[in-house]
């Protein structure tokens, strides 16, 4: 008896798993403006994001459809891609940014904003949720709540954020860099692990990538050495072949974990007695 009702459960199970089929976290879009194309590279040096997700495959030996690979494309359309601009985005608020057939063409998407994000004003409270484009931790917490939340919604895709860019000496001050240093850390060190008493709990189809403590110095601010030149806050080659190599392996080891989770079967038999 107990031998039968093994054999029915294994059969019963091996439909289910085919029936719902395995979900894959191995495309994905990057949508960028300037910083985030210094990044992908080669941007004038041997770096490169497409090379290292080459590598990638090549050390998990991931062939022909299992392969990870990644696209880019600048967006959103203009030359402003601030937190403000993003909550917008996916509220869908705005018709000339529709970022609902990424959604729809690519599992994985990735999101930043360049590094005018990094020009903050202060710590900010709520109410500053009525000019959304005040660059406060207060309203930029707001921002990202309401990203998380609606990503949250939708588990058929993984996300990646970027944390703030960082700005060179020569293009901000300490009070700025202190304050944008601040926000990220809250981002990943306190969202991310879902200990913020707004948000709670942090969606498993989200992935923080802390791009600004890989760049910043002590002093929250992009070194002379990482920058185009000290009033310039573009990522040089330096940069890119100190971030590409990390953002390869971190996105892609975060994808696959989400997709062995949703490789689990959303049903669960507790007893089949025959």
């Amino acid at each position: 008896m107990r031998l039968k009702r093994f054999a029915i459960s294994v059969v019963i199970l091996s439909i289910a798993a085919t029936s719902f089929g395995q979900t894959r976290f191995r495309s994905g879009i990057f949508l960028h403006h300037s910083t985030g194309a210094c990044i992908w590279g080669p941007n004038g040096g041997q770096v490169s994001v497409p090379a290292e997700i080459a590598k990638y495959n090549l050390l998990h030996n991931f062939l022909a459809s299992d392969s990870v690979k990644m696209a880019e494309t600048w967006w959103p359309s203009g030359n402003n891609n601030e937190w403000a601009d993003w909550h917008t985005i996916f509220d869908n608020g705005d018709s000339s940014n529709d970022i609902r057939p990424f959604l729809a063409s690519y599992p994985v998407i990735m999101i930043k904003s360049c590094f005018p994000s990094s020009s903050m004003s202060g710590i900010g409270s709520s109410a500053d949720s009525l000019n959304p484009t005040i660059k406060s931790v207060a309203n930029y917490k707001w921002h990202w709540r309401s990203l998380v939340s609606v990503m949250k919604g939708r588990p058929k895709n993984f996300f990646v954020i970027w944390t703030n860019a960082p700005l060179v000496a020569g293009a901000t001050n300490a009070s700025q860099a202190a304050l944008s240093s601040a926000f990220c850390r809250w981002a990943k060190d306190t969202l991310a692990v879902g200990l913020d008493s707004l948000a709670g709990p942090f969606p498993k189809n989200i992935f923080v990538f802390d791009f600004f403590h890989l760049l910043a110095g002590v002093d929250g601010m992009l070194p002379l050495q990482l920058a185009t030149d000290s009033t310039d806050s573009h990522p040089n080659a330096a940069a890119t072949a100190l971030v590409a190599p990390q953002l390869t392996k971190q996105v892609f080891d975060a994808a696959l974990a989400y997709e062995v989770l949703t490789d689990l079967l959303p049903i669960q038999l507790a007893s089949f007695i025959v």
